[in-house]
Formats: structure tokens, sequence, C-alpha cells
């Protein structure tokens, strides 16, 4: 758990060790599943074989949000997740993932909420580095920018390896334009980063967008050739690939028609098209699409999302596709016209500012 909360790796390695310690202890095995697709079905299965069994309270209440979670999607387990996190405030693996979900359910409180979810924990467990670097984040995404960082470096000395605490205050440097000495500092973080941590891609786009603000384009796109390697997976592809790409090309540092990363940043997987699992997932997909300049598959995915489960699939994820659709053909003057008409509402959408702002770099390329 202690893994998983800081970001920094082996979370499946030290839940196997887990199960080995004590065989008939269901926890483990749900964190197992957690952490790694491939061994999640069995994992699970033999958690709540052992919950049934022997679990605690706590155990069938985590256990009973992590199985709709992993076997029907997050929103199926949405309602388990909030209870669990209310009745739970000292697991943090469990508070975080409740409180995922909320930060991705379209709502238009959704710093409160989220806040919500995390300030029991607070109160029971007071300054935990996670914490902290999670209420940091909602700091951030208000713009209270000078509190974040504190929150951040406050977190980092308490554990300097922290993964989380480092994302925070990457977002801080990179809103705040502290470009120079921020990317020195996050290059030198990530050094001694676990390789196989699943911050170590997101944090490779955050120096990026460091270089990219500095004015080094040849540096990007050194960058954005690593960040495109075999070893990174479908949504890495899309979140930080994909809309990298798209800055590039609005800089002028690659022509429309190239792809320095051979046609993987922004590549859509099909089922994405038909079921898309969140709203935050929805606009990056869409980016990339049109970043792959299909603008087709952005109208079948326009239409498709007024049937998709994801909360603001019909409402925000539609307008969204058909406004990039008409970019990519070439209407520009529609495409900011409607672009500009989501622009409250993006804040619903997930995600970061970081983030989001690369939708407002294509509706001021669309208005120009």
């Amino acid at each position: 758990v202690d893994r998983s909360l800081r970001h920094d790796g082996g979370v499946a390695d030290a839940a196997r060790a887990a199960t080995d310690a004590d065989p008939t202890f269901a926890l483990p095995y749900a964190v197992l599943a957690l952490a790694d697709p491939e061994s999640a079905p069995a994992a699970l299965a033999r958690a709540q074989r052992l919950a049934e069994a022997r679990a605690t309270e706590f155990e069938l209440s985590a256990i009973g949000f992590v199985a709709p979670l992993l076997q029907q999607g997050m929103w199926a387990a949405h309602q388990a997740g909030l209870d669990h996190a209310a009745a739970h405030p000292r697991d943090l693996l469990g508070v975080g993932l409740a409180a995922t979900i909320v930060e991705r359910s379209t709502r238009a409180d959704v710093h409160d909420a989220v806040r919500a979810v995390y300030e029991p924990s607070h109160r029971v467990l007071g300054d935990h580095p996670y914490l902290l670097s999670m209420l940091g984040f909602v700091e951030q995404e208000e713009g209270h920018f000078v509190e974040a960082g504190e929150m951040a470096r406050r977190a980092l000395d308490a554990q300097p390896g922290s993964v989380t605490a480092a994302h925070l205050l990457s977002h801080v440097n990179v809103e705040t334009a502290n470009h120079d000495e921020g990317l020195r500092w996050l290059d030198g973080f990530r050094a001694g980063m676990d390789p196989s941590g699943d911050y170590v891609h997101h944090l490779g786009w955050h120096a990026a967008l460091h270089t990219l603000a500095l004015g080094d384009g040849p540096g990007t796109l050194e960058r954005l050739r690593a960040l495109s390697g075999p070893e990174c997976d479908a949504f890495r592809h899309v979140v930080d690939n994909g809309t990298l790409l798209m800055r590039c090309r609005l800089c002028g540092l690659v022509g429309a028609d190239d792809d320095p990363t051979d046609g993987r940043a922004g590549a859509v997987p099909g089922e994405w098209l038909v079921a898309m699992p969140s709203m935050y997932v929805g606009f990056h997909a869409a980016v990339g699409l049109a970043v792959q300049q299909r603008a087709d598959d952005l109208r079948r995915l326009a239409r498709n999302a007024s049937t998709m489960a994801a909360p603001g699939a019909p409402d925000l994820l539609a307008p969204l596709a058909t406004a990039l659709a008409d970019y990519v053909d070439g209407d520009a003057g529609r495409a900011a016209e409607a672009l500009e008409a989501l622009r409250p509402s993006m804040v619903r959408w997930g995600g970061s500012r970081a983030q989001r702002e690369v939708v407002e770099d294509i509706l001021i390329d669309a208005a120009v």
C-alpha cells in the first residue's frame, strides 16, 4: 500500500510477498489485482473467497469496493467507494481510489467534492505525505500555487521519494512558469525513480512541457520520441504522447502530416470509440484522433457518446469530438465557436489544468 501511494514501483511484487507470508489474508490479493491486470481475475477471485471465509468488516468493505471497480468499471463502484472511504478514512489506498472516481465524475463542484473525500482522512491521520500531496493538487487546480507548492515541499521533506508529491510540485512549476529550475529538479528526481513505477512516463511528459516552454524544440522532440518507445502502453500513448505531439504541431516543431512517433502518439484503441471509460480518457482520446486527423472517427465518437455510460459523455464528449472533427476538416470558424462554448465546462472533464490546456491551444489556433 505504501508503494502504491508513493507511485514508486514494486507494488505487485510487494503484494505477492504478502500473499506468500499469509496465504489466508484477503487484502494482498486485492492489492495484487489492482496492481497487475494479468493477475487480476485470479487474485480478485481469491480475495473474494477469503473474504467470505474469514474477513473483518474492513476487508469486506475494501473488497466490496475493489471487486466492482475491477469487474464492472468505476461507475459501478462509485457509491461503494464513497461508502468505504467514509467508513475507513485510514485506508488511504481505498480513499484515493474513491477520490479518483469523484474527480472523473464530471461534477461541477469537483474540487470541493474531491476535497470532501480526503478531509476525513486528514483529520484522522494529519499531514501524511500522500494526503498533503492530494489536497495540494486540489489547491493548485484552484490556482493556489503558493499553498500547493508549500504542501508539496512539506510532503517531500517527510518522504523524499514520494512520486505523488513530486507530481504535485511538477504541476506547480509548470503553472508558475518555473521552467528552468523546474526542469533541472524534475530530471534529477526522475533519475532516481524506480523504472517500473507507474508515473515514470507521466513525469517525462511534465519534463517535455518544460522544454517546450523553454523553446527547446529539438529537445522536446527527442523527449517525445523517448516517451513513445515500445515499452509505452496504449493509455500513455493517448494521454501523454498524443497531447504532446499536438502541442509540437501547434508550435510548428513538426508539420501537420509529420509524426516522429511513427503513428503511436494518440493512437486510440478501437473499443474506446464505443465505450469510453471516462470523460478524462475521452477528451484525451478526442485530441488523439485529431492528432491522427481521423475526422470520421471523431464524428463516430460523437454519435456513440450519446449511449455511453460514462458521466459527461453525451453533453461534454459529443460536442468536443464534433468540434475537433470540424477542426480537422478545416472548418476553423465552426470549431472555434464550439470550443469556446465548451470552455466553462472544461473543469468537469477531470485531469489537470495542464492537461486540458491543449484543447485551449487548439481553440487559439482555430480562432487565429
